[in-house]
């Protein structure tokens, strides 16, 4: 499994790269730092550019890599939302998530999390037996690392890390996933 997730994250910073920085195209400082226009007319860095490009090619790979063998087992940006009533965590169908972002009800995804894979019980998004993230440092010689949530959020100065660990229960620690670094904590 792991080799397939650092397989993934290896091809995705290639093509990636690639196809948005040329042939033989390679991240620099200057690169990452450089300001461009997202498709809704934002902007941001190439580095978050380029990540999310990364992150939606290695999401592709996996799920073409592991539906054959593995489907019902893992599942790609589940979102999971602890009921404030209840205290449990629970899963958000990707149909329903799918519709309030249509109709614009982001409110409703408020303090939800949506790791990049999550490894479960079949057919069971709940019985969590890991948690992995894609990190696509940039430049590539930067070391991965965990996002911490910013100012406004529920998770406010909480590690990606902690808040996956905490709200799925997992007795395995959350893993990074990185094309130069591989699998690590």
């Amino acid at each position: 499994m792991e080799r397939v997730l650092v397989e993934c994250a290896k091809r995705a910073n290639l093509e990636v790269n690639e196809r948005m920085l040329g042939p033989g195209g390679r991240t620099s400082p200057a690169v990452c730092r450089e300001k461009v226009v997202d498709a809704n007319g934002r902007e941001i860095t190439r580095a978050m550019q380029l990540g999310e490009a990364k992150h939606a090619a290695a999401l592709e790979c996996v799920q073409q890599a592991l539906d054959a063998t593995d489907a019902g087992r893992f599942s790609l940006e589940p979102r999971y939302l602890r009921d404030a009533k209840t205290g449990r965590t629970r899963w958000l169908d990707p149909k329903e998530v799918a519709q309030w972002l249509r109709d614009g009800l982001f409110h409703l995804l408020t303090g939800s999390i949506a790791p990049d894979v999550v490894l479960h019980a079949l057919g069971n998004p709940l019985k969590v037996q890991r948690i992995y993230d894609f990190k696509f440092p940039c430049p590539v010689t930067n070391p991965p690392q965990w996002d911490t949530y910013a100012e406004g959020s529920p998770f406010a100065d909480k590690p990606q890390n902690a808040v996956y660990q905490e709200l799925l229960s997992s007795e395995q620690a959350p893993r990074l996933v990185s094309p130069n670094m591989g699998v690590e904590r």
